[in-house]
């Protein structure tokens, strides 16, 4: 085998063992099942994404690429297995482990589930290349499998909507990444962005406070029920678990004006803070209607209830609303996930799930935020100053309930943050000013990649962690090229960190990260940043 292939996440193990297998025409991809036609159909189009190639499928077979069923679990005794929380709530530790064979004649991937079989497809696509007249790929063997259970990322689409095809292509970028979460943020104070049924106001754009800043073209800028349930499925086919969120109490200001009387009769702390009163008669009965309407709409386990910076809402009715919408979600079937102020309620129980994100090297400075800020600003800066002094006692709180922690803290995993090398592209550099949130500080994607799973600060010891989630916040985010210059090149590199257990050196990584770019440019992402640490010099130190 040539020098180290160009996958991401790195596999547990590969093994060279023989002469390399050459694809021309037609690739054919063979299944062991009819039950497996559809999971071959997956692979076929990822393929052709990637590779420009036009699969056949079959059930058996001659075949270039044999996905087989075996739920024996052979061979993976050896691995090291996922710890962590499963999306799906299941316990089989292997699920998404498998076996990778390519050989001079065909390659085979053989894994205890269909999703185990993808895992390994994905493997698969990124190990072939481009040599005329076909695909080339090297000869070897793979045992591979997670080091986490829960891989995700969270998405914004309130402060910029996405439409179903562009959440299509987040979907198709974490398949190939092997993560398999999405949780969607789709409610705030900007806009609300899923139908709920009696409930028109809340999709109502007059009622959007930031709606001209998040469009997305024009028409509908919300999802239908059709809508979402699409999402849900072609996500599913691509062992993608949706996680919706629904952001309550506070960032609510667009459900607020869309009705005034789910926040009481009490006056706000500030103009621009808005809460849902649990003491409003109108509440409960919200809160239960959409929570439970969500869920029928969602088949995965999970439901996210938010409760995160409800600045200005008194301590005991912040806790009484999360304590009673916990027991909602909970009636619906769903296990529950909120954001790390949840813990604050002494209400999370055993088989929840508290987000932390946080993060130790962005802690809120009130002095900074006063210089840069209108005096009027200056009450609002002190509420929220308020809400960030009782941070640091959240995650112990929730390790205290026996509850599970996902890790999101934001000095690793919030990607709306600026880049502090250059690109080698000088229409990236006026862009990399623009885009981010500048309240972080800038990093290079070496100093993003400088973390383990098993020594972030944020997490106290004893936590059982559910795994780690990236986050992608789009106050700065005007188009879809936007996103893609923040996710990318950074998202692998989580990607990395969350399956691989063995420690890899940013070196290794980079030189195998740097070879995607194409790839992207193929699943349309084509506004990647152009990182100069990854794709050559600089444009200020190149320019002729």
């Amino acid at each position: 085998m040539s020098p180290t292939p160009p996958l991401v996440p790195y596999p547990q193990r590969i093994i060279p063992v023989a002469a390399p297998l050459r694809l021309e025409g037609r690739p054919r991809i063979g299944v062991s099942s009819v039950d497996l036609l559809e999971l071959g159909e997956v692979v076929a189009g990822l393929l052709a994404l990637l590779h420009d190639v036009k699969p056949t499928v079959q059930v058996a077979g001659q075949a270039d690429l044999l996905l087989v069923l075996d739920h024996e679990d052979r061979g993976f005794e050896g691995l090291v297995m996922p710890r962590g929380l499963d999306p799906l709530d299941q316990e089989a530790e292997t699920r998404e482990c498998y076996e990778l064979a390519i050989g001079e004649r065909s390659a085979t991937v053989t894994a205890s589930s269909a999703e185990g079989l993808f895992r390994g497809a994905t493997t698969f696509a990124q190990l072939l290349t481009r040599q005329e007249p076909g695909l080339v790929a090297p000869g070897v063997r793979v045992l591979d499998g997670p080091a986490l259970r829960w891989r995700g990322l969270s998405l914004d689409v309130v402060r910029r909507f996405f439409p179903v095809d562009q959440v299509k292509k987040v979907v198709d970028l974490l398949a190939l990444y092997k993560f398999n979460v999405l949780h969607l943020h789709l409610t705030d104070s900007q806009a609300w962005r899923l139908e709920i049924s009696g409930r028109p106001g809340l999709t109502d754009p007059r009622n959007w406070p930031g709606d001209e800043g998040s469009r997305n073209g024009e028409g509908r800028q919300f999802y239908t029920h059709d809508d979402f349930r699409e999402i849900v499925a072609y996500a599913a086919a691509r062992f993608v678990t949706v996680v919706p969120e629904i952001d309550m109490p506070g960032h609510t200001q667009a459900a607020v004006r869309a009705y005034p009387e789910l926040a009481g009769a009490d006056e706000p702390a500030h103009p621009l803070l808005r809460h849902l009163d649990p003491r409003a008669e109108a509440t409960d009965g919200f809160v239960a209607d959409v929570l439970g309407e969500v869920a029928a709409l969602t088949p995965g386990p999970f439901l996210h209830i938010g409760g995160d910076e409800a600045f200005g809402m008194p301590p005991e009715l912040y806790a009484q609303f999360v304590a009673r919408s916990l027991e909602l979600a909970r009636a619906t079937g769903k296990r529950v996930v909120a954001w790390q102020e949840a813990a604050r309620s002494l209400a999370l129980q055993p088989e929840d799930v508290a987000q932390c994100w946080v993060g130790e090297g962005d802690a809120f400075d009130p002095e900074a935020a006063r210089k840069s800020a209108p005096a009027e600003y200056h009450p609002l800066i002190d509420i929220v100053a308020g809400s960030f002094e009782h941070a640091s006692r959240d995650t112990p709180q929730a390790v205290a309930a026996g509850a599970y922690v996902l890790a999101s803290p934001s000095s690793v995993f919030y990607l709306d943050r600026r880049y502090a090398e250059e690109s080698t592209r000088a229409d990236q550099n006026e862009r990399r000013t623009r885009v981010g949130m500048a309240s972080y500080t800038p990093r290079t994607c070496e100093e993003l990649f400088g973390w383990r799973p098993s020594e972030l600060a944020e997490i106290p010891a004893g936590a059982r962690l559910a795994g780690v989630e990236a986050a992608i916040w789009c106050e700065s985010v005007t188009s879809f090229d936007d996103l893609a210059f923040l996710l990318l090149p950074r998202l692998p590199g989580i990607a990395e960190k969350a399956w691989t257990p063995q420690a890899t050196e940013w070196a290794h990584y980079r030189d195998r990260v740097g070879a995607h770019g194409p790839w992207w440019d193929r699943l349309g992402w084509e506004g990647y940043y152009r990182s100069a640490v990854l794709f050559g010099p600089p444009y200020s130190s190149s320019k002729a």
